[in-house]
C-alpha cells in the first residue's frame, strides 16, 4: 500500500524541484479521493484513540512531504503560519473549518471545506483550522519544502501578531487544542525541567540534522551543494580555510540566507539549495543549520567534525590571505 501511495504521489507532480501552491494543491486533493491509499492508516491507528489527534507522514522527499491528520469535535491548530513554506490540505472525510487573514490585509475571513474540497497557499498565509460538525473527520496536507517550523499569532484588537516561532516536526504544532488536551501541546524535549543546558539545544539540533561527513560533503559540493564557513576570521586566519567556500559571518547568517531578507545573497538564499554549515569542529554549525532549517531552508545540514575534520580527511585546504 505503501509503494502505491508513493507511485500516485511521485506521478502528480514533477521531480526535482519545490512545488507551487498549485501542484501541492493537486496532490492532496487527488491523494484524498484514493481512500483504499490513506484509510489502512486510520485503521492501523484505531481512529482517534483517546479523542487526541494523530498525524502520519504519508510521503517526503527534499522538496515536500504529504501528511495524514485526524480531527474529533473541539481539535483546532491556533493561529499560525508555515515558516516559510507554501502548503495546501484537503478534507478526505468529515468537515473543516478555515480561518484565515486575506494576503497583505488585516482582514479574517472564513470557509468551511467539506470532504473533496481543498484550499492551498503560499508561504506567507496565516490562518486556524479546527474540526466543524459530528464525527471524526480526517484531511491530507502538503508542504514545500517540508514543514520545519510554524510562527503562532495572537488575535488581538489590531489583527493578528505573531508571538513565538517553534521548530515542528509534524503539523502538529505546540499550540494544537484538543478534548483531552486543552492547553499547548508538550514536545519530547519541552517536558525537561528548565533551564536546558547548550548540551541539550545540540541534542535537539542534532536529532533533526542529517550531518553530512568531509568526504561527503566534499562529493555534494562538487553536486552543486554550498559550503558555508561561519568561523570569525581569526580562527580561519589560525586554522586555514577551505576553496571556495563562502564565508559568512555567524551573526549575520539568518541574514544572508533567508530569501525574505532584504540582506540576503541571491545565488545562496533559495529554497532549493543545499547549505552545509561548517565551523571549526562541528558545534556551533549544528545549532546554526537548525536555525536555518526554521526560517525555511528544510535543506540545511553540518559538517560532522568542521574544518578539523575536513583537513583531517585530506581534503582541499589553503593558508588564508
Amino acid at each position: 500500500m505503501r509503494r502505491a501511495l508513493e507511485d500516485l504521489v511521485s506521478g502528480l507532480v514533477p521531480n526535482g524541484a519545490l512545488l507551487p501552491p498549485a501542484a501541492l494543491g493537486k496532490v492532496t486533493s487527488v491523494l484524498a479521493l484514493h481512500r483504499q491509499l490513506w484509510e489502512p492508516f486510520v485503521l492501523d491507528a484505531g481512529s482517534c484513540p483517546g479523542g487526541d489527534r494523530w498525524n502520519v507522514k504519508l510521503y517526503e522527499n527534499v522538496f515536500f512531504d504529504v501528511w495524514l491528520l485526524a480531527w474529533q469535535p473541539n481539535h483546532a491548530t491556533d493561529w499560525h503560519d508555515h515558516g516559510g513554506s507554501a502548503g495546501s490540505f484537503a478534507v478526505a472525510s468529515g468537515t473543516l473549518r478555515e480561518q484565515f487573514r486575506r494576503l497583505g490585509t488585516r482582514r479574517l475571513s472564513r470557509r468551511e471545506l467539506e470532504a473533496g474540497a481543498y484550499a492551498s497557499f503560499g508561504p506567507a498565509h496565516v490562518h486556524d483550522v479546527r474540526h466543524h460538525g459530528d464525527g471524526p473527520a480526517f484531511s491530507i496536507h502538503a508542504y514545500s519544502p517540508p514543514l520545519v517550523a510554524m510562527t503562532y499569532y495572537d488575535l488581538g484588537p489590531f489583527g493578528l501578531m505573531a508571538r513565538e516561532t517553534v521548530g515542528v516536526d509534524s503539523p502538529e504544532g505546540e499550540r494544537t487544542v484538543s478534548p483531552t488536551r486543552p492547553g499547548p501541546k508538550v514536545s519530547r524535549r519541552l517536558g525537561r525541567p528548565a533551564p536546558w543546558s547548550v548540551g541539550d539545544l545540540l541534542d535537539e539540533a542534532r536529532d533533526t540534522l542529517d550531518r553530512v561527513s568531509p568526504e561527503a560533503a566534499f562529493a555534494e559540493i562538487a553536486a552543486g551543494a554550498a559550503l558555508v564557513d561561519i568561523r570569525p576570521p581569526e580562527q580561519r586566519a589560525l586554522e586555514g580555510e577551505v576553496p571556495g567556500a563562502f564565508v559568512i559571518g555567524r551573526n549575520v547568517l539568518e541574514w544572508r540566507l533567508d530569501p525574505r531578507s532584504d540582506a540576503s545573497i541571491p545565488e545562496l538564499a533559495r529554497y532549493d539549495q543545499r547549505i552545509i554549515v561548517m565551523c571549526s569542529e562541528g558545534y556551533a554549525s549544528s545549532l546554526a543549520a537548525v536555525t536555518l532549517r526554521r526560517i525555511g531552508l528544510s535543506l540545511a545540514t553540518d559538517l560532522d567534525g568542521g574544518f578539523q575534520a575536513w583537513k583531517a580527511a585530506g581534503l582541499p585546504t589553503r593558508e588564508p590571505a
